[in-house]
């Protein structure tokens, strides 16, 4: 098995941080994370079995609510996911993303953040989380969200993204951006 728990986050919002620090998030989020989830799949399809755990965020569904940049490392983590997801049914593992809340961990005072300013009710522990992320393996879910009480909600989103899958690549321009005739 293979848990990518390894993230961070930024001070701040997408517009306040520098190059460097942009980078550093990029190089761990998204770099580490994909050669690492990448290396452990290779492992795992040639011995037919095996399990990668990536933890993302619910951010990932929901990047108006945090800086872009963090929200979009966990957004191209579930999209990994989803692919591997498809290639590790191929070969005999399983791949499994984990989008949880506001989880009380170092993250956030590594990044400068108080995780006591946020509402009580909003905060998971990281022990919840735990067991929540390992039910949903259990049970061979390929995304668990801890937070969410009503898988529906999730399945009509994921349901809603498939649909739009055969119209997404068209040779012609959908007819409400063709410019009208001028009167």
């Amino acid at each position: 098995m293979f848990v990518n728990n390894a993230g961070m986050s930024l001070n701040g919002g997408t517009l306040e941080n520098s190059a460097s620090e942009i980078e550093a998030i990029i190089a761990l989020n998204i770099t580490a994370a994909a050669r690492l989830a990448i290396a452990a799949g290779k492992a795992f399809g040639a011995r037919g079995k095996g399990a990668i755990v990536n933890i993302a965020s619910v951010l990932a569904l929901a990047p108006e609510q945090f800086e872009g940049v963090y929200s979009g490392s966990k957004a191209f983590l579930l999209n990994l996911s989803h692919a591997l997801a498809v290639n590790g049914r191929e070969k005999g593992f399983h791949v499994q993303a984990v989008l949880p809340g506001a989880t009380r961990t170092e993250i956030w005072e590594r990044s400068g953040k108080d995780i006591d300013a946020f509402p009580a009710e909003m905060v998971m522990s990281a022990d919840d989380l735990v067991d929540a992320a390992l039910t949903g393996l259990d049970r061979g879910e390929e995304v668990t969200i801890p937070p969410l009480a009503d898988e529906g909600q999730w399945k009509a989103y994921y349901a809603a993204r498939l649909a739009m899958g055969p119209n997404l690549s068209r040779r012609d321009v959908a007819e409400r951006y063709r410019a009208s005739e001028a009167v």
